[in-house]
């Protein structure tokens, strides 16, 4: 026997369907459930990263302003909003809703300074989304590196920014081989670029007490070089940790089956006369008796995400890079946005 329901009860039903999150993607009347980038805009509202036009409106297909988008950027990577901002820029007034965020990120050297105006009402183009989200990942250095690498013929500057964030997955081409740098980023792929970036940083690393069953992710040490003052051998280089992630992937492996194998202790090079006089591994323990050395002069080289101490001893200059816990943070960050979580160490 088949049991009817009230007419009321099917109405509400009804309405309910109407009104899910299902029927209704990222809860804006403008955004078809259906649309290639409803899972990222409502994950970029829920984030409180990138919110709509209208509490009911996104604004799909919308060019994206560069004000919006510095402050979603703010938002994605928490930076800390000044109390007051203003007089970076000739067209940023103080009280500005969008002031704090361009004042962070130029804190934050993600904006360069070297315009007098930042233009917060034109859209964001391809290229300045890019640029912008690199150099706040602290890869200016990185991206510079791959330069000649740029796939694209349609993109005569900011090439190795665009190709570094190629290889982090956050862009792609078109299918007729353009990236279309100059083209204005509408709403929609704003939203998908910072999810994709976002979640890639909120991977949380992992380390193994066995690698077993995992491929090992090694990254060398440079060699030395006579005639340096300072030997550059800094442990698994910046450059050389993005070539060998790169490559793994570039070669269809499994990312989330790749370890990253770390050194713990460090790299000590000895000059006397501008020659070395020996280079070797050494210890952690090693490395935390240099450090407590105290004519030993501390350093950290962004260029590599490295730390290392200088110190001299009877006419010779002792150098060791070594591994930091803001160079570990800074490998496995690099690591994490390429899909790898795993770590020994």
């Amino acid at each position: 026997m088949k049991t009817r329901l009230p007419a009321w009860m099917l109405s509400l039903a009804l309405l309910m369907t109407l009104l899910s999150p299902a029927a209704q993607a990222a809860d804006y009347t403008d955004v078809p459930q259906s649309h290639w980038a409803a899972a990222d805009i409502q994950a970029a509202k829920e984030a409180r990263i990138l919110t709509g036009i209208t509490s009911r409106r996104f604004g799909l297909g919308e060019p994206m302003t560069r004000a919006a988008f510095v402050v979603a950027a703010a938002r994605l990577f928490g930076w800390e909003l000044p109390a007051s901002a203003g007089g970076v820029f000739s067209d940023v007034p103080a009280g500005a809703w969008y002031a704090p965020a361009v004042a962070a990120a130029v804190e934050a050297e993600a904006l360069p300074t070297y315009t007098a105006a930042f233009r917060p009402n034109d859209p964001i183009t391809r290229e300045e989304m890019v640029v912008l989200l690199v150099r706040a990942l602290g890869y200016s250095a990185l991206a510079a590196a791959q330069a000649d690498r740029c796939p694209f013929p349609d993109v005569t500057s900011s090439q190795g920014y665009i190709t570094l964030a190629m290889d982090l997955g956050l862009v792609s081409g078109y299918k007729d081989g353009t990236f279309r740098p100059r083209t204005a980023a509408v709403r929609e792929q704003a939203a998908a670029v910072l999810m994709r970036l976002h979640r890639r940083l909120a991977a949380q690393p992992e380390r193994l007490d066995s690698a077993a069953g995992y491929t090992l992710l090694v990254i060398p040490t440079p060699a030395p070089a006579d005639a340096a003052s300072v030997p550059t051998t800094p442990l698994e280089p910046l450059e050389g940790l993005h070539t060998v992630l790169r490559e793994r992937r570039e070669a269809g492996a499994d990312m989330s089956r790749a370890a990253l194998s770390l050194s713990p202790g460090g790299w000590e090079t000895v000059v006397e006369k501008d020659a070395i006089v020996s280079s070797r591994s050494v210890s952690a323990q090693e490395v935390e008796e240099a450090l407590a050395r105290p004519e030993a002069s501390v350093h950290y080289a962004e260029r590599y995400a490295c730390g290392y101490l200088t110190y001299t001893e009877r006419d010779r200059t002792v150098t060791v890079w070594y591994q930091s816990e803001e160079s570990l943070a800074a490998k496995l960050r690099l690591a994490g946005l390429f899909g790898v979580t795993l770590y020994t160490c």
